[in-house]
């Protein structure tokens, strides 16, 4: 969806700077006529063409892109299914992002501010209600202030409470006075303690963001530069330490010539390098963005349909904190553990991507639980990839709310510009 935002854009800014389209095209070498399909989103540009119309509206290179705008197109697309009665018009969101770029990142990540703080209201609600530790320490305190309570009654009512009484009770008030403080400091270091990790911290962002800023690849700048945080990234850091391992089992240059000597084919290569079937998996997706490489995306959830880690591209933007759609293989690839799966879908827009997903065990087994399970798809549209790939697609969509395919019999709400 992203893809079209190209050409939107340039028209929007050679507008705004009075440009006529035969000017502009003169200048960078082109005709009037080309230029025109280009700004109608009919003709795609790179490299050259790309460098000079930017230069000559007075763009980055990078504005003009469109690996961005697949991750605010998916945010601005969620926000809306959150607010569904204020009937945005998520049929013209690229329009919007084209001609209004800062507006449209506003908005986004206000939506995205909003969510993670519904996020943390949301987990803290249900960690008064359900954490031990909060419903014991509460439990104490309205303990103590009955008990304190009591006590004053008594002294406050009875006048003829003997001396040694009188003293207990007041040895009792004291006693409980300090237990109440004692519990309540309690409490309070219990939401306060600067090392805790944040349970309610969205690991979605904290993932997404940490990989995107680098475009899925870690290069060889200090280690501090891109360690995150481990105090609140745990999922990330078990994800760079994979990456290490990938880097160092298949490095980049070997691995692009064998798998283009076995059509990228992801059991042959897994033979080839004597690995596993994930670890080929995320190899594929974080390949460096100038390889001469296919262009992969990918998109890891465990068993709640959580994402763990997303790479968008712009036939699929991915969900940053809900499910997708249900007929997409890394769902079903979790009846079929340890079984790789490899599918074609064909979204509304038309854009068909191969796709591969496969679910694993995460850590250790246990004879009275079964398997905790993660699952992994990739997939791209590159033509090196699905060649000619003959098989039925699989009709999908991004999620139910977004999508116009109306009588899919896995729809579980309406579609919202219905």
């Amino acid at each position: 969806m992203a893809r079209t935002l190209m050409g939107t854009r340039i028209r929007e800014r050679r507008r705004a700077n009075k440009l006529t389209q035969t000017a502009l095209a003169k200048t960078v070498g082109i005709s009037a006529s080309y230029l025109n399909l280009i700004e109608h989103n009919r003709r795609g540009i790179a490299g050259r063409t790309m460098l000079s119309i930017a230069r000559e509206l007075g763009m980055q290179p990078a504005d003009l892109t469109e690996g961005a705008d697949a991750a605010l197109i998916n945010t601005l697309t969620e926000s809306a299914k959150a607010d569904p009665k204020a009937a945005p018009e998520v049929d013209r969101i690229e329009e919007f992002v084209g001609r209004y770029p800062g507006w449209a990142k506003l908005l986004g990540s206000m939506a995205r501010t909003t969510h993670e703080q519904r996020e943390t209201l949301t987990a803290m609600t249900d960690q008064m209600a359900h954490d031990p530790f909060v419903s014991e320490t509460m439990h104490q305190i309205l303990s103590n202030i009955t008990a304190i309570r009591s006590t004053a009654s008594i002294l406050a009512t009875e006048t003829d409470i003997p001396k040694d009484m009188y003293e207990r009770f007041l040895g009792n008030l004291h006693s409980d006075s300090q237990r109440l403080s004692d519990t309540a400091q309690k409490m309070v270091d219990f939401f306060d303690k600067e090392d805790k990790s944040d349970p309610s911290a969205p690991t979605t962002a904290v993932a997404h963001d940490f990989w995107a800023t680098r475009d899925y690849v870690l290069t060889d700048e200090p280690e501090t530069s891109h360690s995150p945080n481990p105090q609140t990234a745990p999922i990330v850091q078990d994800s760079v330490q994979r990456f290490a391992q990938l880097d160092k089992l298949m490095p980049v240059e070997p691995f692009i010539e064998t798998a283009e000597k076995l059509h990228f084919d992801p059991i042959a290569l897994s033979q080839a390098f004597d690995v596993d079937l994930m670890q080929i998996l995320f190899r594929m997706a974080q390949m460096p963005s100038d390889a001469p490489f296919p262009t992969f995306g990918l998109i890891e959830v465990d068993m709640s349909g959580a994402v763990l880690m997303r790479k968008p591209t712009p036939e699929l933007a991915l969900p940053l904190y809900s499910s997708a759609c249900p007929l997409w293989p890394i769902y079903r690839a979790f009846a079929q553990p340890a079984q790789i799966l490899r599918t074609v879908m064909e979204m509304p827009s038309g854009d068909r991507v191969l796709a591969y997903a496969l679910a694993q065990p995460k850590g250790a087994t246990d004879y009275a639980l079964p398997p905790i399970l993660r699952s992994t798809m990739i997939f791209s549209a590159d033509p090196k990839v699905l060649g000619k790939e003959q098989r039925t697609p699989i009709l999908a969509g991004l999620h139910c709310s977004v999508c116009p395919r109306k009588s899919c019999d896995a729809r579980r709400v309406d579609y919202i510009l219905a």
